[in-house]
C-alpha cells in the first residue's frame, strides 16, 4: 500500500505543501481551522511522519513525559485523569507524543534515564521535592501542574483563594461555627485550602477552633471518617471539605447521625468533580479549571523545550464558586 504524502494531503485540503508541513510540525503560522482540517485529513489517510528521521534532524524526540505519583488515580473523570486526558489531547494537537509514567519514590523512570522525552509535565504534590530537584539538575525542561516549588515552572490552582471564598460564602449565609475536614493535611493543596479557610475566619473576626478541624484518611472514605470524628466532639452548622469526594462521604456521615443537609449542617466542597451534581442535595463547590491548567502546561513546556534558558514562571489559576443546594440560603438557617 502506497504511503500517503504531504502532497496528497495538500491536494485534498486545497492548500500548499508548505502549509501542510507547517500544520503537521506545529511550527509556523497556520489558521487554526486549516490546521484542524489538515490534521483530520492526515489521520484519515493514515499519514505518519518518519519520526526517527525527524528526531535526527530536529535533535528532539518530539515526546513529552507525564509523571505522577503512583498513589494518585488517573481513571477517567478523576481529578488527575481529566488533567491527563487534556494534556494528551493538547500534546497531540502540537504533534507531540505523550509518554506516561508513575513513581513511588525518588527512582527515575526509564523514559528519563534513557532520554526518551524532550520535557516533562510533573503532576500533583505527592511527587517529592528531592525527585523534582534531581530532574532539575539533569536540566530537562519541566513544568509542575497542581504543585509549585521555587525555581521550577508551575501551573497551579489558587487553593488559598478558593478556601477563603468557600468559607466566606458560608459566613455570608450566617454561619459562625464552620468546620474544615480533609483526608489529610499532609498534602500541599489541602493545606493551602485550610489556610484559605483560616484566613477567612480571621478576616471576619471568627475564632479558629481546633475542635472544628478534622482529618480522616486517604481515599473516598476519608470524608466519612473525618466527619464522624468531628461530630463526636463538636457540632458545626457548616463544613468546608478539602475536595468533593471528602464532601460527598461526609454528607453520608451527617445523615448517619440523623442530621439534615443543609438545614442542620451546610456542606461545601472543592474541585467541582462530576460527583458534585449527583450528591443529594447537589453540592456547592469551588470549580478548579483542570483543562486550562493542562493546556497552559503543554504550551509552557513546548516553549521551554525551544528556549530552555528562561526564568521560571508560576501561573496561579483562580477558582469559581458553584452554588448549588448543599449550603441552603439564609432563610433555612435556624
Amino acid at each position: 500500500m502506497k504511503r500517503p504524502t504531504l502532497k496528497a494531503i495538500a491536494k485534498r485540503a486545497g492548500v500548499s505543501v508548505a502549509t501542510v508541513s507547517r500544520a503537521l510540525s506545529g511550527r509556523g503560522r497556520v489558521d487554526e481551522a486549516t490546521r484542524e482540517q489538515i490534521l483530520r485529513i492526515a489521520e484519515e489517510l493514515g499519514y505518519a511522519p518518519d519520526m526517527a528521521a525527524r528526531s535526527l534532524v530536529l535533535r528532539r524526540t518530539e515526546n513529552i513525559g507525564f509523571l505522577i505519583h503512583a498513589v494518585q488515580s488517573t481513571s477517567p473523570h478523576t481529578f488527575y485523569g481529566e488533567i491527563l486526558t487534556a494534556v494528551e489531547q493538547e500534546s497531540r494537537r502540537h504533534r507531540y507524543h505523550l509518554h506516561f509514567a508513575t513513581v513511588e519514590d525518588d527512582t527515575l523512570p526509564s523514559l528519563i534515564k534513557e532520554n526518551r522525552v524532550d520535557g516533562l509535565i510533573l503532576v500533583g504534590c505527592d511527587l517529592s521535592p528531592s525527585l523534582i530537584q534531581s530532574l532539575k539538575e539533569r536540566r530537562i525542561p519541566m513544568v509542575l501542574v497542581d504543585n509549585h516549588l521555587p525555581g521550577v515552572d508551575s501551573i497551579f490552582t489558587d487553593n488559598i483563594g478558593g478556601g477563603f471564598q468557600a468559607t466566606a460564602h458560608l459566613i455570608r449565609l450566617g454561619h459562625r461555627r464552620i468546620a474544615f475536614i480533609t483526608e489529610t493535611l499532609n498534602n500541599l493543596s489541602f493545606r493551602e485550602r485550610f489556610e484559605g479557610y483560616r484566613q477567612a475566619l480571621e478576616a471576619n473576626g471568627l475564632p479558629i477552633d481546633p475542635e472544628l478541624v478534622a482529618e480522616g484518611e486517604r481515599g473516598f472514605e476519608g470524608g466519612f471518617v473525618a466527619m464522624s470524628r468531628l461530630l463526636e466532639r463538636a457540632r458545626p452548622t457548616a463544613v468546608v471539605a478539602a475536595n468533593d469526594p471528602t464532601a460527598a462521604s461526609a454528607m453520608r456521615a451527617i445523615r448517619v447521625r440523623g442530621l439534615r443537609i443543609p438545614e442542620d449542617i451546610a456542606v461545601i466542597g472543592f474541585d467541582d468533580d462530576p460527583i458534585a451534581v449527583h450528591t443529594e442535595p447537589p453540592l456547592t463547590t469551588m470549580r478548579v479549571f483542570r483543562s486550562k491548567m493542562a493546556v497552559l502546561a503543554v504550551a509552557r513546556l513546548l516553549d521551554l523545550i525551544k528556549n530552555p534558558e528562561q526564568p521560571a514562571l508560576h501561573i496561579r489559576i483562580e477558582t469559581q464558586l458553584m452554588v448549588r443546594q448543599s449550603c441552603g440560603s439564609p432563610l433555612t438557617l435556624s
